[in-house]
């Protein structure tokens, strides 16, 4: 509304205007309402037509790597004594592992004094030793403390492996020695000297220690004595030992990457001595991963029906009774049925050689909707008697999937079809918007125009009106005039 109107006329202009108005702006309007809708559905559309195609084409992707054709599987039949893992070279075979002793490392009890982690000792150098790998400790004024020596040996020993701590017993209290270094002939020793420069209540040389064989058992080492305070092993470094086959081995750690090509063992735990007794072996098993391609080709199944599912809606005709029907935003569309015809040419084409050849050799069928099934016998039994075929088939740039990848890759590149053609709708819609505005600056024109000849007209219907009843009064005051409604 601009100011009062139709004060001169009594006509109701904003009435008028506002009616002329939406005359001028409803079909304009109508018009870009239709085509904005249209436009954002269209949007809506191809983004998810495209969303599905990625995952197709994800799908596609999976299957079309040769590392999944050369992935290994790897059992144990006993992975609580051992847990086996193999790499793409690993060939397929089986196995009789027989586990009779895991790699240890070596763990010291040295001689016990009394006074806890506070009894002290002369001064001097400790040297320790692990195998071939050895280090000083030295002690002083400073840390001649059982408890200053712990700390002594944890900071210098850091970078061997070796850590020490206190335990305190019968005989009093003790360090413990402890390696991480396992394999045998990698025990613990000892050997002090003295330089004599501080003095404490226990001599640094009762630290030294050499493992020595027990009598009754020359296997083994004499542990400590909570008696008599003497040093001992606690727990001897011994190496790993198994045979594969019947064959021995012998190594130094609990994980053996060396004895099967490609194979990784990991020894958990050693069989009981009745087991090896016995002649029990545990069962190794490497074979190729067909599980792993059989789940990827249940993906690309799915991938492809969830696609057929998609282009249906997004292209389906909906009959509505007494009007017209309901149609999907890309029915008749050309990509849809590009792409669609593009797959279905791909997939009926035979290529390879030998028993794979077509999808359904490996259990795969089209059904009367155009969605795929795939029967899980029919494929396990291709899979265990054509395993290198179904590779050929499917991988590769001539491969199913290498064709069908290309088939697709034309349409949901970054520069793809679909890419440009949603471009080309925004584009669109930004235009619609530039319309609204040039719409609404067109009818505020027209309406400013409206008022200003409707207000004129009506300022010159008020001068009219005062023109004529001044002159009603002027002919009434004039002598002899005789109004016509006067009695």
């Amino acid at each position: 509304m601009v100011g009062i109107t139709g004060v001169g006329s009594g006509i109701d202009i904003d009435s008028i205007v506002k009616v002329l108005v939406n005359s001028e702006r409803a079909p304009k309007t109508a018009q870009l309402d239709r085509l904005e809708k249209t436009t954002v559905a269209r949007i809506s559309a191809l983004g998810t037509f495209t969303g599905a195609l990625n995952t197709f084409k994800t799908a596609v992707d999976s299957l079309n790597k040769a590392s999944l054709f050369e992935a290994r599987t790897a059992s144990s039949s006993n992975t609580s004594v051992l847990r086996v893992t193999a790499a793409t070279t690993a060939p397929a075979g089986n196995y009789s592992v027989q586990v009779q002793q895991l790699a240890s490392s070596s763990k010291v009890g040295l001689q016990s004094v009394s006074g806890s982690g506070a009894a002290t000792f002369n001064s001097g150098v400790m040297s320790i030793s692990v195998g071939s790998t050895s280090f000083d400790v030295e002690i002083t004024e400073g840390n001649n403390t059982l408890a200053g020596m712990r700390d002594a040996i944890n900071e210098a020993g850091r970078s061997s492996g070796v850590s020490a701590s206190i335990i305190t017993d019968d005989s009093g209290s003790r360090l413990v020695l402890t390696s991480t270094k396992t394999g045998a002939s990698n025990d613990i020793q000892v050997s002090v000297t003295e330089d004599g420069v501080t003095s404490g209540n226990n001599a640094l040389t009762s630290q030294a220690f050499t493992p020595a064989v027990d009598p009754d058992n020359a296997d083994a080492f004499l542990p400590p004595s909570s008696t008599t305070g003497a040093a001992g092993v606690i727990s001897k470094a011994q190496s790993a030992k198994l045979t594969i086959d019947g064959l021995q081995l012998v190594r130094n750690t609990n994980k053996i990457d060396d004895a099967l090509e490609g194979v990784t063992l990991d020894l958990v735990a050693a069989q009981s001595s009745a087991d090896r007794l016995e002649g029990k072996t545990i069962n190794l098993t490497v074979g190729v991963d067909k599980a792993g391609v059989k789940s990827n080709l249940q993906k690309f199944v799915s991938a492809y029906n969830a696609l057929i599912t998609t282009t249906s809606q997004l292209t389906a005709v909906v009959p509505v009774d007494g009007s017209n029907p309901v149609t999907g935003p890309l029915l008749g569309d050309s990509s849809v049925r590009n792409v669609l015809s593009a797959l279905r040419n791909e997939m009926v084409k035979m290529s390879g050689e030998g028993g794979v050849r077509a999808l359904a050799d490996l259990g795969i069928t089209t059904e009367k909707d155009g969605k795929l099934t795939l029967n899980d016998s029919a494929l396990t039994a291709t899979l265990d008697n054509n395993f290198d075929q179904v590779a050929g088939y499917l991988t590769g740039d001539d491969g199913l999937m290498g064709r069908l990848a290309k088939a697709v890759s034309g349409y949901v590149s970054t520069d793809g079809v679909l890419k440009q053609r949603t471009d080309a709708l925004n584009g669109t819609k930004k235009n619609i918007d530039e319309q609204r505005k040039a719409l609404d600056l067109r009818v505020e024109k027209i309406q400013t125009r409206l008022y200003a000849q409707y207000n004129a007209m009506d300022s010159l219907v008020g001068q009219l009106k005062r023109t004529s009843e001044s002159l009603s009064g002027m002919l009434a005051n004039l002598p002899g005039f005789v109004r016509k409604d006067s009695k």
